[in-house]
């Protein structure tokens, strides 16, 4: 059941003021989207760069909408004689606020995650572990901004024992917000690396955006750190309470034994097994993490086990499908140099094929680095097991120049301009028996290559494509 909010409440919560409709009538749960809303929620309006969702206002209203937060009033909109309107001068501001007076509602501990990779797959594996232990919210998707941060709070409700949070961020005092907003019992940062480096610079400057979490923890929560990462461990110094895990003999948490079963990991923490469906050490890390931040909220090791050992990857999180034959791994919700040689190393652990293929989108966010950064990921391709390299984007270029430097002669290099019509030429390119890896940043839409692919080949058609 959602949580409740009187119209009044959500009036001085986000400071706005009611323009129509009974201050008190309940709304059960908020909602940003009229297409997915339920009867009875909230529906506040969001504005940004490329939307308003004022338009969409009577189509939440249909759904049921019990009250609407808005910038604005339209006559459109026929709101019925007794659903509250609360008018407000910012709806991102207006539900932030709302989700920071719903935390003080919150009797459970709140757990925050950030770090340069891996943040979806520990919330989900730290959500499943912790959902043995009592009642647990966390995000069904990567909101790790303003929006679903204040949307994850808000569909907590005030009884839960634990709520797992991601934070992200593309520039300084994003997390600061976010933290403060959130007032989390207990952090965890998975890695330091190079990413987002448009806004935040070099890796040092990713370290203080993610160190900006540690203020607002609480004084004596749990700050969990990565011990395989020296940046991660520089942190340390500034929390009372830190536990690390990782591969190091100092890391608190270490999974030890590690080998391959098939498609599965298979480790020891602390002299117990545990097993994950997810390929790759770099999974085997994240698990860690995990374990190691729900340690400190009273799960047991052999009850941690049994819960990773059900866990499956979020969305586009090596992902695999049959397509003609061939086998294609989407590991494409966003990438970075780290996150992608993490994918590189699963992927070719993976069992025989006929080629290796790999499909390398553009790295946003890299800054004056990008072209860098890519060239030197073009070598590191070049060095390994992979037979084919299409790069796709306009810094695939830079990949293609560094494969060039050291792939032998016959180890074919594309590049492709964009996503558009990229399709055409893998599907040309792979043959049944191969394999292949799909890695690029969110923006790229690398998904769209597959998918247009399998649609072609259930229409009957030739694969061999002009």
């Amino acid at each position: 059941m959602s949580a409740k909010f009187i119209a009044e409440q959500i009036c001085t919560a986000c400071g706005g003021r009611l323009a129509a409709g009974r201050r008190d009538l309940v709304a059960r749960g908020v909602s940003t989207d009229s297409r997915t809303l339920a009867r009875g929620e909230a529906f506040v309006a969001l504005v940004g760069p490329n939307h308003d969702a004022h338009e969409f206002v009577p189509q939440a209203l249909e759904a049921g909408a019990s009250m609407v937060v808005a910038e604005r009033r339209e006559e459109s909109w026929r709101l019925p004689a007794d659903v509250p309107l609360v008018l407000v001068g910012s709806t991102t501001r207006a539900l932030a606020r709302l989700a920071a007076y719903h935390r003080g509602r919150l009797r459970g501990k709140v757990l925050a995650i950030t770090g340069s990779c891996g943040k979806s797959t520990v919330k989900t594996m730290a959500a499943a572990i912790l959902k043995g232990l009592g009642s647990c919210t966390a995000a069904s998707k990567s909101f790790n901004n303003l929006i679903g941060v204040s949307l994850t709070l808000l569909d907590a409700e005030p009884g839960d024992e634990f709520v797992v949070l991601e934070m992200g961020a593309n520039h300084p005092g994003e997390i600061d917000e976010l933290a403060r907003l959130a007032r989390p019992h207990a952090g965890l940062v998975t890695c330091i690396w190079e990413c987002h480096l448009e806004g935040l610079g070099d890796r040092r400057g990713v370290m203080e955006a993610k160190a900006e979490l540690i203020p607002h923890l609480e004084p004596h929560g749990l700050l969990a750190l990565n011990a395989d990462d020296r940046f991660c461990m520089e942190l340390a110094e500034r929390h009372p309470a830190v536990r690390t895990f990782g591969f190091s003999p100092r890391a608190h948490v270490r999974p030890v034994r590690l080998r391959r079963e098939g498609e599965a990991q298979v480790f020891e923490v602390g002299g117990e097994p545990f097993r994950l469906r997810a390929p790759g050490k770099h999974n085997v890390l994240n698990a860690a993490a995990a374990l190691c931040l729900c340690r400190w909220a009273g799960a047991t090791l052999r009850q941690a086990s049994e819960a990773l050992g059900e866990v499956t990857l979020p969305h586009l999180r090596f992902e695999r499908r049959r397509i003609g034959g061939a086998d294609y791994i989407l590991d494409c919700y966003n990438s970075n140099p780290t996150a992608f040689r993490a994918a590189l190393r699963a992927f070719l652990e993976q069992g025989r094929a006929r080629r290796r293929v790999v499909v390398a989108g553009d790295m946003l966010e890299l800054g004056e680095a990008a072209p860098s950064l890519h060239r030197h990921l073009g070598r590191v391709l070049a060095l390994t097991q992979v037979d084919t390299l299409v790069a796709v984007g306009p810094l695939g270029r830079f990949v293609v120049r560094g494969w060039r430097e050291f792939a032998d002669e016959g180890r074919e290099a594309l590049h492709l301009p964009s996503t558009d019509g990229a399709w055409r030429v893998v599907a040309r390119l792979v043959a049944p028996g191969d394999a292949v890896l799909i890695k690029g940043s969110r923006a790229m839409q690398l998904e769209k290559i597959p998918e247009a692919i399998a649609r072609h080949m259930g229409s009957g058609e030739r694969k061999e494509v002009a």
